[in-house]
């Protein structure tokens, strides 16, 4: 350095600061080749190109005609190749090779180059079949054939389809059997939950230290009926109280998405009804127990999806009432399009659910003593309640061209209960007079 220095007859100072900055740029240059490497072996066709090369490496099966194909591939006109033979894999001659390819030609050499066989998936997809099938027999959707359990294991179960099951068929909604849920029609017949209410149980007891005595009681006078049974009852006769302006709020909650920005859950709360707080809150105790028992059942989280989204309620409630259209534009806040598309989201599940088949409404009526082994469906006073809904939602922007199917038994039913239901206010009225004459 210093015979250079005497050469270029340069200060000192000048030479040393030239080399720190030749230094310095080295350094720099590393530190970039080093992040290069690191982002391309953390890249998907590296990680490829690795698992296919160590398959050709092994003799695991099909390792010879995957070294074929590569071969083959690689080999220009049928006459020479680029690369020596045995070279690995490189992700450059993925990234062309899917360039190049249509998409149904990338699937054989993407099935040999992955850890993960066809037969892993068709198991897989089978295995979610299974535990959906068993999910719907646990709420009472499905009832076997045969007496004795799984003769011949699942593949030869036969199964009947309940009035429950049916409407879960019926709904064109994702993940129906939390809808019919969400509206009191099944429940946990076969109790897999039963660790969720041993949880809650030891939760309160302790909360309350054993303190309120007569609360036991009053909870050992209801345990001939299961607790799913009892909260789907109770869930049912609060959907029953509400208007139909507030059970089309309702049924927005269980279809909407969450937007990006959105007030919290508690201010979304706050702002409902005193009857749909209640309906939110029976139905969020069905929500905590289908979570649990897809969970026991192993069923995928994309397939038993459940949502309770309370941001648009309010909106979708006073659209239903008779609200004006920049009034509900104010209320949510949202541009025009996205607002169309919530009140059209609510609107198709409100006539999804009024045209389910009929059931008759004795059906619902509980003594408080008979355990239900089957779902009953959606009450058809509730699928009333949702078609008159649909008629107040059914206006311009939001207009909906799709007619009812209306059955004569549907009819019926109403009839006979709305001359029931006058029946007794005439009954009530009359007592009042009485008590009013006495006093």
């Amino acid at each position: 350095m210093e015979s250079a220095n005497a050469e270029l007859d340069l200060p000192v100072e000048f030479v040393d600061e030239d080399t720190k900055a030749m230094m310095s740029e080295i350094r720099r240059q590393r530190q970039r080749v080093m992040k290069g490497e690191t982002e391309v072996n953390s890249n998907i066709l590296s990680a490829m190109a690795k698992v296919a090369t160590n398959r050709m490496k092994d003799g695991a099966d099909g390792a010879e005609i995957l070294r074929k194909a590569l071969a083959a591939a690689r080999t220009i006109d049928g006459e020479y190749s680029l690369f020596p033979d045995g070279a690995p894999l490189e992700p450059g001659e993925l990234n062309e090779y899917i360039k190049q390819s249509s998409k149904k030609n990338r699937a054989p050499m993407l099935d040999l180059t992955t850890s993960t066989s066809p037969d892993d998936y068709e198991d897989d997809s089978w295995s979610q079949m299974l535990a959906l099938t068993t999910v719907l027999e646990a709420y009472g959707c499905l009832v076997p054939l045969q007496s004795d359990a799984y003769v011949g294991g699942h593949d030869n179960q036969q199964y009947e389809v309940t009035s429950g099951g049916t409407h879960v068929g019926s709904l064109g909604i994702d993940n129906s059997l939390w809808q019919v849920c969400a509206l009191g029609g099944a429940w946990d017949v076969g109790y897999k939950s039963v660790e969720l209410d041993k949880f809650r149980d030891a939760i309160a007891d302790f909360e309350l230290d054993n303190e309120e005595s007569h609360d036991e009681e009053s909870d050992s006078d209801n345990d001939s009926i299961p607790k799913p049974q009892q909260e789907a009852e109770t869930l049912t006769s609060y959907l029953l109280k509400l208007s139909s302006s507030e059970m089309a709020g309702y049924v927005s909650t269980l279809v909407i998405d969450s937007p990006r920005q959105s007030d919290s859950a508690l201010l979304s709360f706050q702002k409902l009804s005193n009857n749909q707080q209640r309906a939110v809150q029976g139905a969020l105790l069905s929500l905590e127990r289908l979570v649990e028992v897809q969970r026991r059942l192993s069923l995928d989280d994309s397939i038993g999806r459940v949502q309770l989204e309370l941001c648009a309620c309010d909106v979708v409630t006073a659209w239903a009432s008779g609200a004006s259209w920049k009034e509900v534009l104010e209320m949510s806040g949202s541009a025009p399009g996205d607002l169309v598309r919530t009140l059209s989201r609510a609107l198709d599940a409100l006539r999804q659910i009024a045209n389910l088949p009929f059931v008759p409404a004795r059906g619902f009526e509980g003594d408080g003593v008979t355990v239900r082994l089957e779902a009953n469906g959606v009450h058809p006073r509730i699928r009333a309640l949702c078609r008159a809904a649909a008629n107040d939602m059914d206006r311009y922007p939001v207009k909906d061209d799709l007619p009812f199917a209306v059955d004569e038994e549907d009819e019926e039913e109403s009839e006979s209960d709305d001359a029931e239901q006058e029946e007794g206010d005439v009954a009530e009225n009359d007592e009042e007079e009485e008590v009013g004459g006495a006093i």
